[in-house]
């Protein structure tokens, strides 16, 4: 998906026990439970599979010591930007809503976020306020549109209204991704009966505990009146893959694609450095998928397609790639596969 794209995975021990760390935490309220591999499966996206990958190691190394809620100061922003291992750093130092988004995307996901400053956080005044100045942040990211009751949002989407900005894990159930002064712990009968708060609540895996805010993927707010979701953002990158691909294809040969998002968009095929623009053939209204049409170009390899979901000038940083290869041939000979610098 990116020039450099990996996930940290392996969690070290470290006996040192920072005074300011949140407490290990399972997913709140107590009782909520992720079904981690259908919703992997669930997800046509690859990136969204990605997301949900990241939040798993978010989960699996909250169980073993939290993060706090902090208010960021500068300070706090510039030994961020230093530091090297930077979850290690939020453990320490807590972090707000708006940079566990900032790391998910950047230092998870290696996509690009903060489309005018590209090391910045977004804040939730950013989201929420639209106006010209704040868009030239959003230039990675699309709207999505308000129902009559709230949004409908996918997994990887944001929700923010001023003040709190959240990222939706699994959308049927009301789980979501989040740094927070508040949580509730416990539920009964509708109602919260004990609660996170301050230093404590920090990141959690967090379904929305009212049902009055969000029921059946229909989401409304966080948990009151007063914190409803103004807007709801989904990054380029979330929007855009391929689904049917053929097994194999010959050089300067059209081939047809199906998958979200295809239409007049650019694709780098493994050893092109030079990528070709698709054309669309047909366009399902109801479900957004796209059949193109692309000519696969003369210096072809074996290996995965890259397609460029950013805007503007295509570059391969700004990319996803199709979830298997497809086999270059030509009379008989099978081209290699080899790796794109």
């Amino acid at each position: 998906m990116n020039c450099v794209r990996f996930l940290v995975c392996a969690i070290g021990f470290s006996a040192f026990y920072f005074a300011v760390s949140a407490p290990a935490k399972a997913p709140f309220p107590l009782g909520t439970e992720v079904e981690w591999e259908k919703l992997i499966e669930k997800n046509n996206s690859t990136v969204s599979k990605e997301f949900v990958e990241s939040a798993k190691i978010i989960h699996d190394r909250l169980l073993y010591k939290g993060i706090p809620y902090e208010n960021i100061s500068q300070k706090w922003e510039r030994n961020y930007l230093a530091s090297i291992d930077k979850f290690k750093f939020m453990r320490k130092n807590g972090v707000d809503c708006t940079r566990l988004l900032r790391y998910i995307f950047i230092n998870m996901l290696q996509l690009p976020y903060n489309s005018l400053y590209p090391e910045a956080p977004i804040i939730s005044h950013t989201f929420a306020d639209i106006n010209s100045v704040n868009a030239k942040q959003l230039k990675n990211f699309v709207r999505i549109p308000k129902t009559q009751n709230g949004f409908r949002p996918q997994t990887g989407d944001i929700l923010a209204f001023p003040g709190h900005a959240i990222a939706v894990l699994d959308p049927e159930n009301c789980i979501s991704i989040q740094s927070s002064n508040w949580v509730c712990k416990n539920i009964e009968n509708g109602r919260c009966v004990e609660s996170e708060k301050g230093l404590y609540a920090g990141v959690a895996i967090y379904k929305l505990a009212s049902k009055r805010f969000c029921t059946n993927g229909l989401w409304k707010g966080m948990d009151a009146e007063r914190n409803k979701f103004t807007v709801a953002w989904r990054h380029r990158a979330f929007n855009t893959w391929i689904e049917k691909m053929p097994q194999s294809a010959y050089r300067k040969k059209r081939i047809t694609l199906n998958g979200k998002n295809l239409a007049g968009k650019y694709i780098y095929f493994n050893g092109s450095t030079v990528p070709v623009r698709t054309t669309l053939q047909s366009n399902n209204k109801k479900t957004g998928m796209q059949t193109v049409h692309v000519t696969v170009p003369k210096d072809a390899q074996t290996g995965k397609l890259k397609i460029f979901w950013g805007t503007g000038r295509p570059n391969i940083c700004e990319t996803v790639e199709s979830t298997r290869s497809i086999i270059i041939e030509r009379r008989g000979m099978t081209f290699k596969k080899v790796s794109l610098k």
